[in-house]
């Protein structure tokens, strides 16, 4: 069963970012492929929006271009991982039995009709990629120590761990959402139903 994977930008830096770049691409079987968050790209984007008031469209793009940065990073760290922008390069990796990367800018810019706004990030892009695909199995890997709790999606944005528009993009889906917190990337085998030793 495929599943849509986002690495939240707060693990950039982290030594966890490398230990689940290596357990994803050790499941690439099964049909994965990660979104990258911003991490300090998109912190640099928000920093020259907040001194130069950008237009919402351009900011937008700048922000969707330092998630495809950090997701050329997550390639570099590990080059058995393969990046994808569209659903046929996407499935081309799952053919290859590889775990994909999402480079997102062309896709997003083409097709996904989201608001441009700051309130999307690559949560909600995540989610609109999973509805793309028609993937139903979603997992977000965040920093936050809230992800340890069985806390809903509701509850976990009004602590600000996920952005505003993502529980009324997965309200009415089929998508079943998952948090890990960073440090639990050997518990992802748990979810895909296999054990781990």
């Amino acid at each position: 069963m495929p599943w849509v994977i986002k690495i939240g930008g707060s693990l950039y830096g982290s030594k966890h970012l490398e230990e689940w770049l290596d357990t994803l691409q050790a499941l690439g079987s099964h049909q994965l492929v990660i979104v990258p968050g911003g991490g300090p790209f998109a912190d640099l984007v928000r920093n020259t929006d907040q001194r130069f008031n950008l237009e919402f469209a351009h900011a937008h793009h700048m922000a969707v271009l330092a998630m495809q940065q950090f997701g050329y990073l997550m390639a570099s760290l590990c080059r058995e991982l393969c990046l994808a922008s569209n659903r046929k390069q996407i499935q081309a990796c799952w053919d290859d039995g590889k775990t994909a990367i999402w480079e997102p800018h062309p896709l997003v810019s083409q097709q996904c009709e989201l608001p441009k706004i700051w309130d999307v990030t690559s949560d909600s892009l995540a989610a609109w990629l999973a509805g793309y695909l028609s993937v139903t199995q979603l997992l977000f890997v965040k920093s936050s120590p809230l992800t340890l709790s069985e806390m809903p999606v509701d509850q976990l944005q009004k602590h600000g761990c996920v952005d505003p528009v993502l529980p009324e993009l997965l309200a009415d889906t089929k998508i079943a959402v998952h948090f890990l917190h960073k440090s639990k990337a050997r518990e992802f085998e748990g979810l895909l139903g296999m054990d781990t030793p």
